[in-house]
């Protein structure tokens, strides 16, 4: 009897050890799966709204606190709004990068913050620098909000990449004069805006560069509507606002696909340069993109001839001789 005890025991013991070694193995393929991040190229520009819905796969714990202590020594310009800084985040995918090294997109769970991360690649994930490339944040305090949104554009080399950082404080005109706010306007409303470009240099690191300008003087708008939804009334007004362009020296385009790629020519239809105005046109079926050197584009939904046209003096500061 003791020793069909003593067998039984044996046999279960085997048969538990043979699970647990079953069960680890199962949770290493698993732990493998959740780390073997997708292969991605990243978009040329880099820009992040709650609405997002893309895959974001675990962080290692390990990877996780680096990767917070890291956050802290960024050499650019750091955000001015008073948010907290988000402590759970994803990877929605990883570039592979010369010489081992691997280019790793973060985005926060809440969707309002984006970094890319430089790590030494060859399974080792140590990293080796950071920078945060798109946030897209609104905090409200009683009667004041911050806004702050950064959007990125990957440059034709790869390498370089232009962080345009832009900050607007309100306060609310609830309990303000009309003559308060004409004599003190910083004091309701306060913009500010930042471009930066930086350079992954030989040592794997994000190396801040001076920005060399080589656009011409220029304004512009870009009038555009998905394609096969062209709205009524548009063959009406948008030849009308495109005379009005010509009028004024502005240059203009007209598209309904390529966004990311709308090519300003001059009149004479020489290139002058190339615009993205997909961070613009979020949840805008149609409409106009107004652009000016040195100012932040303004976007503008699709409406009456007289409304669009407003809105193009406002923005381009063209007295009306009606008024």
């Amino acid at each position: 009897m003791n020793i069909k005890s003593t067998f039984f025991g044996l046999v279960v013991g085997m048969i538990l050890l043979t699970a647990c070694h079953s069960k680890s193995k199962t949770e290493d393929v698993k732990e493998e799966v959740v780390t073997d991040y997708p292969v991605i190229i990243l978009p040329d520009t880099l820009f992040t709204n709650v609405s997002d819905n893309y895959t974001l796969y675990p962080l290692s714990e390990d990877f996780m606190d680096r990767f917070l202590d890291k956050a802290a020594e960024y050499s650019g310009t750091h955000p001015q709004v008073r948010a907290e800084f988000p402590s759970e985040w994803g990877v929605r995918g990883k570039e592979r990068l010369p010489e081992g090294r691997e280019l790793w997109l973060l985005q926060s769970q809440s969707r309002e913050w984006m970094y890319l991360v430089i790590t030494s690649g060859f399974g080792t994930q140590r990293i080796l620098d950071l920078m945060p490339v798109a946030i897209n944040v609104a905090v409200q305090n009683q009667d004041v909000l911050e806004t702050e949104q950064w959007s990125t554009r990957r440059q034709a080399d790869g390498n370089t990449f232009t962080v345009t950082k832009e900050y607007e404080w309100i306060k609310s005109l609830t309990t303000a004069t009309k003559q308060a706010f004409i004599g003190d306007p910083e004091k309701y409303n306060r913009k500010s805006a930042v471009t930066e470009q930086f350079t992954i240099n030989s040592s794997g690191r994000f190396e801040k560069e001076e920005i060399v300008d080589s656009l011409p003087d220029y304004s512009a708008v870009i009038f555009f509507y998905n394609r096969n939804e062209k709205p009524e009334m548009w063959d009406e007004s948008i030849p009308r606002l495109q005379a009005f362009c010509e009028e004024n020296n502005i240059l203009y385009e007209e598209v309904y696909q390529n966004f990311a790629e709308v090519v300003i020519r001059n009149y004479e239809l020489t290139t002058q340069f190339e615009f993205d105005i997909t961070p613009y046109v979020s949840g805008i079926s149609c409409g106009m993109v107004m652009l000016k050197k040195g100012e932040t584009p303004k976007s503008v939904n699709f409406g009456s001839f007289d409304y669009m046209q407003m809105s193009m003096r406002r923005f381009f500061k063209i007295s009306n001789p009606n008024l």
